[in-house]
């Protein structure tokens, strides 16, 4: 039997009254109960604290600040930007139920989702599809043998010759594609050139013919920043030579600020975006690989495409690529200053987009080291600045209208980087709004 989810046993106890004939908390129990959560008490806790406020009508309760208080045990001052807890179980919540309700799930009523973005259950009702009745020619009563043997031959030969004309249709429809597509008439051309545009950007840095390597920031870098109010050099980063920056530090915090540095740390926004990435359809024909930026090289900047995600005091790879940037991220760590410098603001636009009541990030599109490949840059003044960007990416309304606008007229994408605005709610990045962009 799972453990209470409420911190009030009388509460609990009323509540478990009001719903205990109610089928969607029934399925919600099995389900926690099941052998998929059987090693997995924590989700069982949170995936009943969720269903049961959601069906008791508390869906405003249902905060990432709430469930880490109710259901994770986290005190005052909890920050979902350091703290990651409840978005990683949700995201491992997620998961389980998919296992759940494709390994175990037999003739459930209900199927229980967990909307992204949210975190209020839905009980998706299952509708069962319904046999049609054995016609009655097949049930003859068995005094009337000859007639039911007759009518059953009959109905085998009207299955076969249907078949057989399914089968010559689907030929004739193939034939008919592959005629359409070797003569490309006008039409077809008009057609097909949208299509193919639409996840350009996707075709061009998932190119089957080289590789490429997606790169989680180093967050133990930053961490070390922060400690010490100063930035690392790339070189300094690659020589692990820190003593500019922990100068004036006794030397056992030294041996502790090193011991943190150290350790490969990534933040959980970096996570999502490169589980998103491997999800594209355009990732399932490419020779990809995932890297930790404490593992890249100069050739892999040359040789391959590239997809870095983080901000420059997390990733120092990205300081090779500044010199062709437009917005370049200033990272004043004194005075708690960070924000993106305008290097050539045109009319309407600042010199300075300095995060605070807004985050921002940027998206550059650039060639790599060699010119023989692309790099992606998605870089943010914060967790929820690249947060935003990531968002901007994957939102199909924002994205490509954006493409078509810059696309050649052979549908490839130009080079380019684009500056977006989002508002930061409890840590996380709200709807993305692009402010300016440069084509190079």
């Amino acid at each position: 039997m799972p453990v209470a989810i409420t911190g009030n046993l009388d509460e609990s106890a009323a509540s478990q009254a009001v719903l205990r004939d109610d089928d969607r908390w029934l399925l919600a129990k099995r389900i926690a109960e099941s052998k998929t959560f059987a090693r997995s008490e924590r989700l069982s806790r949170l995936l009943l604290h969720l269903c049961e406020q959601c069906l008791l009508g508390h869906d405003a309760e249902l905060t990432e600040q709430h469930i880490a208080y109710r259901v994770f045990e986290r005190k005052g001052g909890f920050d979902p930007a350091a703290d990651t807890i409840v978005r990683s179980h949700m995201l491992r919540l997620r998961q389980k139920l998919d296992n759940y309700f494709e390994e175990e799930s037999v003739e459930e009523r209900f199927r229980i989702t967990i909307p992204r973005g949210g975190y209020v259950p839905a009980f998706e009702d299952v509708k069962t599809v319904s046999v049609a009745p054995i016609p009655e020619l097949m049930v003859a009563s068995d005094v009337d043998q000859e007639p039911k043997a007759t009518t059953i031959s009959q109905l085998q030969k009207t299955q076969k010759w249907l078949l057989a004309s399914s089968i010559l249709l689907g030929i004739l429809c193939v034939l008919l594609v592959v005629l359409l597509i070797a003569a490309r008439p006008s039409w077809f051309q008009k057609t097909l050139r949208p299509r193919l545009a639409k996840h350009q950007l996707w075709a061009e840095l998932f190119n089957p013919a080289s590789a490429t390597i997606l790169v989680a920031a180093d967050s133990g870098l930053a961490m070390l920043h922060g400690t010490t109010g100063q930035n690392s050099s790339l070189s300094e980063y690659l020589s692990r030579d820190f003593s500019k920056e922990l100068g004036a530090t006794s030397a056992p915090r030294r041996d502790e600020i090193l011991s943190i540095a150290s350790r490969r740390y990534t933040s959980f926004v970096d996570l999502e975006f490169v589980d998103r990435l491997t999800h594209l359809p355009e990732t399932n024909s490419s020779k990809y690989s995932i890297r930790y930026a404490r593992d890249l090289s100069v050739n892999d900047l040359k040789n391959s495409n590239v997809i870095l995600s983080g901000s420059q005091d997390s990733d120092p790879w990205i300081e090779l690529f500044e010199p062709q940037m437009n917005f370049i991220l200033h990272d004043d760590l004194l005075h708690g200053v960070r924000a993106f410098m305008n290097r050539k603001p045109q009319a309407g636009e600042r010199d300075l987009y300095v995060c605070g009541q807004f985050e921002y990030g940027v998206l550059a599109y650039l060639p790599n080291l060699s010119n023989t490949g692309n790099v992606l840059i998605v870089e943010g003044t914060s967790v929820a600045g690249t947060e935003a960007i990531s968002d901007f990416l994957f939102a199909d309304g924002n994205l490509d209208p954006f493409l078509k606008q810059i696309a050649r007229r052979d549908g490839s994408v130009p080079h380019f980087e684009i500056l977006v605005e989002s508002r930061s709610v409890s840590g996380s990045a709200s709807r993305s709004l692009a402010l300016a962009y440069r084509l190079h």
